[in-house]
C-alpha cells in the first residue's frame, strides 16, 4: 500500500481547477443563489395561484372516510372510495381531460370485517374503531386462552425451544402467546404444533415519540391447523401485558376475527393536460391511492395524489384563463394502486412510455417537517436514465429553502427588518411556520418511479418523500399530521418544475443548463472523485489494473452528468439556438472529462510524465464496442420482470447454474440489463458497470450474458455501422 502525502498538495491544486466548471463558478455554489429557470413573474403565478389549504382539505376528503369499507366497495358492485372520490373532485374542477380505469386483476384481495381483543374481561380494541388491530394474513376465527410470552429466538436456537415445548407440552397448548414480532419459517411450524392459537405482537416507527399507534403488519397464519390469528396492538399495550406476564398474573385473552376474500381488481385515475406536441415526450405525476385496500393512510398516500390534484387544478386554471400557454408537450397524472397497478396501467397501453421524458413521483409528502422531525427528500434518478431533471429540482428546491428558511450565507435574501423573518415566505395562514428542509440522494426504491425506472420502461423517475415517518403504516397516520404549508411547498415545487420540463422555451434554457451542470459538477466532486481516488489508494503505485478501473469510474462518472445534459434535446423546442447551447455544454463536459481523467492518471502514477498509459483495447474489447443490445420487440412497457418471463424461466431451468459458469453476480447481471438501451455498445455496458460495482468484470462475461438474454428473447443484438 502507497502513501498519497507527497501527490496531496499537487492533487488539491489541480482539483481546484477541476472542481470549476465551464463557468467559472464552484460546484454546488450558484452565483445567483434563487435563480431557477422560470423567470420571477412565473414563480410569482404558481406561488399565488397554488394553495396547500385546498390540497390538505382534499386529503381529508380521501383520508378521513370511515376505515371499514362498504360491502360494495369490496364485492366490486361500486367503486372504491378513493378513486370515485378523486375523479369526482378532478371532473368539479372542470378538468375534462380525466379517465376512471377499472379491470379485473388476478387472485383475491381479504380485508378484515369485524375483530376483537379481549384482556381479562376489558375489550382492548375492536374493529372498524382500531383499524390495524387484525394482522394481515389471518384466519377467521375466535379463540381464548392463557397469555404466555414468548421472547426473540434465534434461528439457531430454535432446536432448544423445541425441546423446551415438548418438554412441557401443556405450557403451551391452547395459549395466546405475546412476541416482539409476528413469528416466520420454522418458528410459525413449531407454535402450530405446540398449539398455540394466536400472537399478539406490536411494531412501532419510534416507540416513545408515540407509545399509542398501531402500525399494520402481517403474519404468517393462513395455512395453520392451530395458529390461526395475529393481533397487532400499540407499545403501550403490549408493554402493559408483558409487565403483567412477568409480574406472575394469569391473564386471559380473548379475541376473534372476521376475514373475507374478494375478488381483486386495479382502479386507476388517470388525468392530462394535454400539449400542443403531444406526441413528444411529456412529464407525468405518479401517487399511490392504494398501498393494498386495508391501510387507508393520510401521508401515505392521500397526500400525494391531493398535492398532484392541486397541481392539476393549479395548472388547468392558470392555462384556461390565459396566464400560461397550452404547454407543447402532454403533463399526465396517475393515481394507481401502488407499483402493481402501475405496471399493469402501463401493460395497457406500452405507447405512453414513449411519450414520457421524467417520471416525478409523490408518496409521503403531506405531512409538516418539524412534527414529524423530518427531511423533505428526494430520490433522484438512476445513473443508467441520467435526466436533466436532477438539477433543475436542486435549483427549485434550494429557491424554496433559501426563500423559507434564515440561511447565514452571503448573498442570501433577507425579510422584514426588526426580526428574522423568511424573506419570501410560502406558507398557510391554518398551516405550520416550519422552516423548509431538503435532502437529495441516490435513487432508491419502494414506491411507483421503480417502475418507470424499471429497464423494461426506462423513464427516468424519480421520488419526492418525507423522511423520518413517524406514523408510516400506523393507524396514528391521519389528517392531523398534515401541514397546510409543506402541502403548497411541495406543489410549488412539482408544478414549477413539471411546467420548465413540458414547456421548456429558449429563454428558460440557459439557466436549466447551468442549473444542471452545477448539479452535475457537485455530484461528480462528491462521489466520482472520491471513489476513483479510493479505488487507488488501495493499490500500489502504477498498478494497471487500479488505473484502469479508476479511470473507468471517472469516465462513467462524466458520462452520467453528459447523459443528463443530452436529455435536455429530448424536451426543449428544436431550435438551432437551442441545439446549439445543448451541444456547446456537452463540449464543454467532454474538456472536462478529459482534465479529469488526465487527473487521475496521473495520481496512479504520479512519479511518471504524463501519469499511467492505459492499454489500447484488445481485438475482443473492439470487437464488442460495436455490437449494440437493444430490447426486444414486446419487452417495453409489457414485460416488467425476468424472472416471470417465461422464456427465461424455461432457459435457466434447462441450464442451471450457467450464471456461476459465466462468473457473474446477481448484482452484475442486473446492472447489465439496465444499461441496455439500444444506444450504448457492449463494451460501454461492460464499463458502466464496472464503474458502479467497484469491481472488475470482463468484456467477454457481459457478451456472454446478454447473448442468453438474446436467446430467451429479451434482447436483440446489433452491429453498428
Amino acid at each position: 500500500m502507497r502513501s498519497y502525502r507527497p501527490f496531496v498538495l499537487q492533487a488539491l491544486s489541480f482539483l481546484a481547477v477541476l472542481l470549476l466548471g465551464p463557468g467559472g463558478s464552484l460546484s454546488g455554489q450558484r452565483s445567483e443563489p434563487l435563480k431557477t429557470p422560470l423567470s420571477e413573474d412565473a414563480i410569482l403565478l404558481f406561488s399565488n395561484e397554488i394553495s396547500g389549504q385546498m390540497a390538505f382539505d382534499n386529503m381529508v376528503k380521501l383520508a378521513g372516510a370511515p376505515w371499514l369499507r362498504s360491502p360494495e366497495e369490496l364485492t366490486g358492485e361500486g367503486n372504491f372510495y378513493e378513486s370515485e372520490e378523486i375523479y369526482r373532485m378532478a371532473r368539479a374542477y372542470g378538468v375534462e381531460t380525466v379517465r376512471f380505469d377499472r379491470y379485473e386483476a388476478p387472485g383475491t384481495f381479504t380485508y378484515p370485517l369485524a375483530g376483537e381483543l379481549w384482556v381479562d374481561g376489558r375489550r382492548m380494541a375492536r374493529v372498524p374503531a382500531d383499524a390495524a388491530l387484525v394482522a394481515s394474513g389471518s384466519q377467521s376465527g375466535e379463540v381464548e386462552g392463557r397469555l404466555i410470552y414468548i421472547p426473540e429466538v434465534p434461528q439457531s436456537e430454535l432446536p432448544d425451544l423445541a425441546a423446551e415445548i415438548a418438554s412441557d407440552p401443556d405450557e403451551y397448548r391452547g395459549t395466546v402467546a405475546l412476541m416482539w414480532s409476528h413469528p416466520r419459517g420454522a418458528m410459525v411450524e413449531l407454535l402450530d404444533n405446540a398449539g398455540v392459537q394466536a400472537v399478539i405482537s406490536f411494531s412501532s416507527r419510534e416507540r416513545y415519540f408515540d407509545p399509542d399507534q398501531v402500525v399494520y403488519a402481517r403474519g404468517s397464519y393462513g395455512q395453520n391447523q392451530t395458529l390461526r390469528l395475529g393481533f397487532n396492538v400499540s407499545w403501550r399495550q403490549w408493554s402493559e401485558m408483558l409487565e403483567d406476564v412477568h409480574r406472575g398474573l394469569e391473564v386471559t385473552i380473548r379475541g376473534k376475527a372476521e376475514i373475507g376474500a374478494y375478488p381483486n381488481r386495479f382502479e386507476t385515475v388517470y388525468a392530462w393536460i394535454p400539449g400542443t406536441e403531444p406526441d413528444l415526450p411529456g412529464v407525468v405525476f405518479t401517487g399511490h391511492l392504494f398501498e393494498g385496500y386495508t391501510k387507508r393512510g393520510a401521508n401515505d398516500n392521500m397526500g400525494g395524489p391531493a398535492i398532484q390534484l392541486e397541481i392539476l387544478r393549479a395548472l388547468h386554471h392558470l392555462i384556461e384563463s390565459g396566464q400560461l400557454p397550452q404547454p407543447r408537450r402532454t403533463i399526465h397524472f396517475i393515481w394507481p394502486n401502488e407499483i402493481s397497478g402501475t405496471y399493469e396501467f402501463i401493460r395497457r397501453d406500452p405507447s405512453l412510455v414513449e411519450k414520457w421524458s421524467i417520471n416525478i413521483n409523490m408518496d409521503m409528502v403531506s405531512e409538516g417537517l418539524r412534527n414529524a422531525n423530518s427531511w423533505f427528500t428526494m430520490s433522484e434518478t438512476p445513473a443508467q436514465l441520467a435526466s436533466f431533471y436532477d438539477g433543475l429540482a436542486a435549483a427549485v428546491l434550494n429557491y424554496v429553502w433559501r426563500t423559507n428558511d434564515i440561511v447565514y450565507l452571503g448573498g442570501a435574501p433577507r425579510g422584514r427588518p426588526g426580526g428574522q423573518y423568511f424573506p419570501v415566505p410560502m406558507w398557510e395562514k391554518n398551516g405550520s411556520r416550519d422552516a423548509f428542509r431538503f435532502f437529495i440522494h441516490e435513487a432508491t426504491g419502494g414506491s411507483d418511479h421503480i417502475v418507470f425506472n424499471n429497464a423494461s420502461v426506462a423513464v427516468p423517475g424519480i421520488e419526492f418523500f418525507t423522511w423520518p415517518d413517524q406514523w408510516y403504516h400506523a393507524d396514528t397516520d391521519t389528517p392531523d399530521k398534515g401541514d397546510p404549508t409543506e402541502m403548497k411547498r411541495v406543489a410549488f415545487i412539482g408544478a414549477s418544475t413539471a411546467w420548465v420540463s413540458a414547456n421548456l422555451t429558449d429563454e428558460m434554457l440557459p439557466d436549466l443548463l447551468q442549473a444542471v451542470s452545477d448539479f452535475g459538477y457537485n455530484r461528480v466532486a462528491e462521489r466520482g472523485i472520491p471513489k476513483a481516488l479510493e479505488t487507488l489508494g488501495k493499490a500500489e503505485t502504477g498498478d494497471m489494473k487500479a488505473g484502469i478501473l479508476a479511470s473507468t469510474i471517472i469516465e462513467a462518472a462524466v458520462e452520467r452528468e453528459r447523459d443528463a445534459i443530452r436529455s435536455i434535446h429530448e424536451i426543449h423546442s428544436g431550435s438551432r439556438t437551442a441545439t446549439r447551447l445543448v451541444d456547446d455544454e456537452l463540449a464543454s463536459w467532454g474538456a472536462y472529462g478529459d482534465a479529469l481523467r488526465g487527473f487521475v492518471l496521473q495520481a496512479a502514477a504520479p512519479g511518471l510524465a504524463g501519469g499511467l498509459s492505459l492499454p489500447e483495447p484488445t481485438s475482443e474489447e473492439a470487437s464488442h464496442a460495436s455490437r449494440i443490445p437493444r430490447l426486444a420487440p414486446g419487452i417495453r412497457g409489457q414485460e416488467f420482470n425476468m424472472g416471470r418471463f417465461q422464456p427465461a424461466q424455461d432457459y435457466f431451468r434447462d441450464h442451471p447454474g450457467i450464471l456461476n459458469e459465466i462468473g457473474l453476480t446477481n448484482a452484475q447481471t442486473s446492472q447489465i440489463s439496465n444499461w441496455v438501451n439500444g444506444r450504448r455498445s457492449i463494451l460501454t455496458i461492460r464499463d458502466r458497470v464496472a464503474a458502479g460495482t467497484g469491481q472488475e468484470i470482463d468484456v467477454a462475461q457481459v457478451a456472454r450474458y446478454l447473448e442468453i438474454l438474446e436467446e430467451i428473447g429479451w434482447v436483440e443484438i446489433e452491429r453498428s455501422r
